[in-house]
């Protein structure tokens, strides 16, 4: 079986670990607590209460599973090999032919995607067709609107914005 890696940058890693150690630390003695609180609660009928905590806890032990597995088998995107070609953890610009506007795009791995940063995962159709292409590339993909058809203007460093 592939081993399931996940391509993060090195903002969205150390992003990623310091949920995780809140998580880990705060919320879930937070959680302890409640679980202590309510538990002494059915005693006396509270059970809704109980059912709420216990899917709190147990959502929260699911995120924290999700981040250990994700940064264990994160693999950081490194500084850029070859400038002229789009790689992940690289900002691209692009003509938009139908909107007839520019567009910057944001490739990242889908946990930083998921985590909240504004940009697009390169799982995505957009994000399969900007790999490895260049300045001047014209590239055809499809979307949920249609088809878009973008030209690459320009390929830079995602600036440090987090």
């Amino acid at each position: 079986m592939v081993e399931e890696r996940f391509l993060l940058t090195q903002a969205g890693y150390d992003q990623l670990a310091r949920e995780l150690e809140i998580l880990m630390n705060e919320e879930s003695a937070k959680v302890a607590e409640q679980l202590a609180d309510v538990h002494d609660d059915t005693e006396y009928g509270e059970e809704a209460t109980f059912f709420d905590v216990v899917t709190t806890k147990e959502r929260l032990d699911e995120r924290i599973n999700y981040l250990r597995r994700v940064l264990a088998r994160a693999e950081i995107i490194g500084e850029d090999t070859d400038p002229l070609r789009v790689d992940p953890g690289e900002r691209v610009t692009v003509w938009d032919f139908v909107e007839k506007q520019e567009i910057h795009f944001d490739l990242l791995g889908s946990p930083e995607i998921a985590q909240g940063r504004r940009g697009v995962s390169i799982e995505s159709p957009v994000g399969r067709a900007l790999i490895g292409k260049k300045v001047g590339d014209v590239i055809e993909v499809e979307i949920p609107d249609g088809k878009a058809h973008y030209a690459i203007r320009k390929i830079e460093p995602i600036p440090d914005e987090m």
